[in-house]
C-alpha cells in the first residue's frame, strides 16, 4: 500500500473519530502515531514521540495562548460585560429595537476582550436575551442576534483561532490579529443592517425604547472605561509595534486583573476560578497542538500535502473556483465536527495549495476563521445554538435556528465580499 493511500485512510479515520465525538487530541494523536509507525517503522516513530512534545511547545510564540486565555477569564469573572452592555444600551434609545443594536455592538466589544466565540455567546445569552424580551423584542430575533453576535469573538482580536492558525501556518501572529479588525467591524455592521431590514419589514418585532436623558447616558459611560482601555491598549500596541503578541497578552492579562480589582467586581473565588480555568484550557489547547503536529508529521511523510497541492494547482479552472470548493469543504466539515478540529486536520494539507494558487496566507486565515464563525450557527451541530439552549431556560433548538437564518444569509454575503475584495482584509496588515 502506498504512503499516500495510508495518509488518505488516516484522514478518513480521524474524521470518523471526530464525528463520533472522540476528543480531537486523542483522535489525531493515535492516528498520527499509528500512521507514522506504519510508514517509517518503530524506531523513527519512538524518536519522534520523544521529540515532538518538547520541540512543539518550547516555542516562544506559544506563550501568547495562556496569557490571552487568562485575560479572557479575568474579563468573564470580573463581569466587565454586564457593565459594558448597560452603558452601550442607553445610547441606542432613539431607534426602534435599540437594544438589538446594542447587543451586536456589545458582542463585538466583549469579543475583543474575550477571544472565545462560545464563551462570548454564553455570556451574551445570559445578560442580553432576558433584557431584550423584557423590552419587547421578539424572542426568535433575540436568539438570532446573540447566536450570531457571540461568535464575533473569533474574528476580532485577540482571537484564539487567529493565534492557532498563525502557529499552524507559520505566519505573523500580530498581522493575523490586526487583519481581523476591519472584517470584524464589517460583519457587525452587516448584522446591524440585517436587524434594520427585519424591523423595517415588521416593526412589531421590537418596540422603541424609553428615552434616556443625557445625564443618564453620560453616567453610564463609566461602565465601559475598563474594557475600552483594555481593548485600546492591546490593539494600539500591536498595530504600532510597541510590543509583541506575547507582551500584548501579558499586558492584557495584567490590565484585566487590575481593572476588575479596581472596579470591585472580581471576587477571590472569581480570581481562583480564572486561574484554574486558564490552566485547564491551556493544557487542553497544548495537548491538541502536540497531537496535531504529530499528525502533521504523518501527513508529511505520506506526501498528502504535496499530492493535494499538485492536484489543486493543476486544475484547469480559475483559482477562485478552487477557493469556493475549499470554503464549501469547511462549511460541510463545520456542520459535523468542531472547526478547531477541522483547522488542525486540514491546514497542513490545504495551505501549500492555497499559497501555490497565489492566495495570501494572512487573507486565507481570516477566511478560515470566518468560516469557523459561521459553523457555530449552522445546523446540525452549531455550538452557539446549544450554548443559548443551555443559558436560556425554555429556549428551543428550532426557534433559535429560525432566528439565526437571516444572519447566516448575511454571513454568506459578507463572505463573498471578503473573497472578491481581499484588500479589505489585507489593508491594515500591509501597513505594518
Amino acid at each position: 500500500m502506498s504512503s499516500v493511500m495510508i495518509g488518505v485512510i488516516g484522514i478518513i479515520i480521524v474524521i470518523a473519530l471526530l464525528m463520533l465525538r472522540v476528543p480531537v487530541a486523542l483522535a489525531m494523536g493515535i492516528v498520527g502515531f499509528g500512521g507514522y509507525w506504519i510508514i517509517s517503522g518503530a524506531n523513527p516513530t519512538l524518536k519522534l514521540m520523544g521529540m515532538v512534545p518538547f520541540s512543539t511547545t518550547a516555542n516562544y510564540t506559544f506563550t501568547v495562548i495562556p496569557l490571552f486565555i487568562l485575560m479572557g477569564y479575568f474579563v468573564f469573572y470580573g463581569q466587565l460585560a454586564t457593565n459594558m452592555f448597560s452603558a452601550i444600551n442607553v445610547w441606542f434609545d432613539r431607534v426602534r429595537g435599540g437594544i438589538c443594536y446594542a447587543t451586536i455592538v456589545g458582542g463585538a466589544a466583549f469579543g475583543a476582550a474575550n477571544g472565545s466565540g462560545p464563551a462570548s455567546t454564553a455570556t451574551l445569552a445570559k445578560i442580553t436575551i432576558p433584557e431584550m424580551e423584557r423590552l419587547g423584542v421578539n424572542r426568535r430575533l433575540a436568539y438570532g442576534i446573540v447566536a450570531s453576535a457571540g461568535p464575533l469573538a473569533q474574528m476580532i482580536p485577540p482571537s484564539m483561532l487567529m493565534i492557532i492558525y498563525a502557529i499552524l501556518a507559520e505566519q505573523s501572529v500580530s498581522k493575523l490579529l490586526i487583519a481581523g479588525i476591519i472584517p470584524g467591524l464589517i460583519i457587525a455592521f452587516g448584522y446591524m443592517i440585517t436587524v434594520y431590514i427585519l424591523l423595517k419589514r415588521n416593526p412589531e418585532l421590537a418596540l422603541k425604547m424609553e428615552r434616556q436623558p443625557l445625564s443618564v447616558k453620560m453616567k453610564e459611560l463609566k461602565g465601559i472605561w475598563g474594557i475600552t482601555l483594555l481593548i485600546g491598549a492591546i490593539m494600539a500596541g500591536l498595530y504600532l509595534g510597541f510590543f509583541t503578541p506575547t507582551e500584548a497578552g501579558a499586558i492584557g492579562a495584567t490590565l484585566a486583573l487590575l481593572i476588575t480589582l479596581f472596579s470591585g467586581k472580581l471576587s477571590l473565588e472569581g480570581f481562583k476560578l480564572s486561574i484554574i480555568e486558564s490552566i485547564k484550557t491551556t493544557a487542553t489547547v497544548f495537548l491538541i497542538i502536540i497531537s496535531s503536529f504529530l499528525f502533521g508529521y504523518f501527513l508529511g511523510i505520506s506526501q498528502i500535502p504535496n499530492t493535494v497541492s499538485s492536484f489543486l494547482t493543476g486544475l484547469d479552472v480559475h483559482p477562485m473556483f478552487v477557493m469556493f470548493g475549499i470554503c464549501l469543504m469547511y462549511i460541510f466539515l463545520g456542520m459535523f465536527i468542531d472547526m478547531l478540529s477541522a483547522m488542525f486536520l486540514t491546514i497542513p494539507i490545504i495551505l501549500p495549495a492555497v499559497i501555490n494558487l497565489g492566495f495570501d496566507p494572512i487573507w486565507f486565515g481570516v477566511i478560515v476563521v470566518f468560516l469557523a464563525e459561521i459553523s457555530l450557527v449552522t445546523p446540525p451541530f452549531g455550538l452557539s445554538i446549544f450554548m443559548i439552549q443551555g443559558a436560556v431556560k425554555g429556549s428551543e433548538y428550532t426557534e433559535i435556528l429560525k432566528g439565526s437564518f437571516p444572519f447566516i444569509v448575511t454571513d454568506f454575503i459578507v463572505l463573498f465580499i471578503f473573497l472578491f475584495f481581499p484588500q479589505i482584509i489585507l489593508f491594515l496588515p500591509n501597513l505594518m
